[in-house]
């Protein structure tokens, strides 16, 4: 387990997601916290020395990865583009769900509805460039927040069934401090807090899915014990 998750730190760094990362810390100290406080300080203190080791000393990802940490803390005070976009989508939202609060628009409404609702400043679209698919303009056609996601398409109807979902799952698997169930809250932790920043949308919708099985499986199975 230590050896998947040092093989898996670097990929992680490298993708350059704030969210994933904020993501991530949240739920291995929500899981250390369950097991062990101690293991949490003792993880923490592994953690920081193999980053200092492997961008301090090796270098791997040292300039876009220290460029985005720092940039984490400033995404109230001087946020980057990104952000700015990314918090006048949240606004859009909101109201779009002013205007629909019950039912809320309608699954899919978001993209028809952004432009009549979004302010002038937000960008037309997000620019993504790889050795794949080159240089391109990816469209904004989602609030990037799956709670604003939810809340501006399905209204007070459908956020409370989402709520409602994710409180059951998580005391199912709080039940249990080893085992299964354990794996599942630390997995359901990370889908809770990246939902802040993501929303449900291409190849991770199966690994989204996947994790929502295993927690609710958890949480039955704590219930049936």
């Amino acid at each position: 387990m230590f050896a998947a998750a040092a093989f898996l730190t670097f990929p992680l760094a490298v993708s350059f997601s704030r969210g994933s990362w904020i993501a991530t810390a949240v739920a291995a100290t929500v899981l250390l916290l369950r097991v062990d406080a101690r293991l949490l300080v003792r993880g923490a203190v592994l953690g920081l020395a193999a980053a200092v080791v492997l961008v301090g000393g090796l270098g791997l990802g040292a300039s876009g990865v220290t460029e985005r940490l720092s940039s984490i803390g400033s995404v109230s005070a001087a946020p980057d583009q990104s952000v700015s976009d990314r918090y006048d989508l949240w606004a859009t939202a909101g109201r779009i769900w002013q205007d629909h609060p019950v039912h809320g628009a309608g699954p899919k409404a978001f993209p028809k509805l952004r432009d009549s609702h979004a302010p002038l400043r937000l960008s037309s679209g997000s620019d993504a460039a790889d050795s794949t698919i080159g240089f391109q303009r990816e469209p904004l056609l989602s609030p990037h927040n799956m709670y604003f996601l939810v809340l501006s398409e399905q209204g007070l109807i459908g956020i409370t069934a989402y709520a409602a979902l994710f409180l059951g799952l998580l005391l199912g698997c709080l039940r249990h401090r080893r085992g299964p169930a354990l794996a599942a809250l630390a997995l359901l932790t990370w889908v809770l807090v990246d939902f802040l920043y993501a929303d449900i949308g291409g190849t991770t919708t199966v690994l989204t899915s996947v994790v929502l099985g295993l927690a609710a499986r958890a949480a039955v199975q704590g219930a049936d014990q």
